[in-house]
């Protein structure tokens, strides 16, 4: 019986020199990889509805999440760039996944009681690719 899969053990990995990916950081919350379509307004003026279109698919940023470690923000400072696109993976539980490059920043987010420090790392996606089977790609 297929049932949904748990979000235990999805990974956040980039593409490495060798060009496969390994994990880059634990991560506490990943993004939505898409949204719905905006749509474009084509109502005729003897239309008695609007009518729509679908307007260009859309691909938002893409924020995750981490717990605040010094080793970690040094490790992605190091590996994120603003102006340099680099390749990265999300891995899910099912072995499935989303290749996406893009450019990206990360900062301290904020703080309140009774809470871990945590990272905010952000992505202006490039480009983006569903794939089945992520272990062909992993180093």
């Amino acid at each position: 019986m297929n049932i949904a899969i748990s979000d235990v053990g999805t990974l956040l990995c980039i593409k490495g020199t060798d060009n496969k990916y390994s994990k880059l950081i634990s991560i506490t919350s990943a993004p939505a990889t898409g949204a719905a379509p905006s749509t474009i307004d084509v109502t005729e003026l003897d239309s008695p509805v609007k009518q729509y279109i679908s307007d260009r698919p859309d691909t938002p940023s893409y924020e995750f999440e981490s717990n605040y470690l010094k080793e970690s923000y040094e490790l992605l400072k190091e590996k994120i760039s603003l102006t340099d696109a680099k390749d990265y993976l999300i891995v899910y539980q099912d072995g499935s996944g989303e290749i996406f490059s893009g450019t990206g920043d990360i900062w301290k987010k904020e703080l309140s009681a009774v809470n871990a420090v945590k990272i905010g790392i952000s992505f202006a996606v490039q480009t983006h690719e569903h794939v089945t089977d992520t272990s062909i790609l992993m180093a």
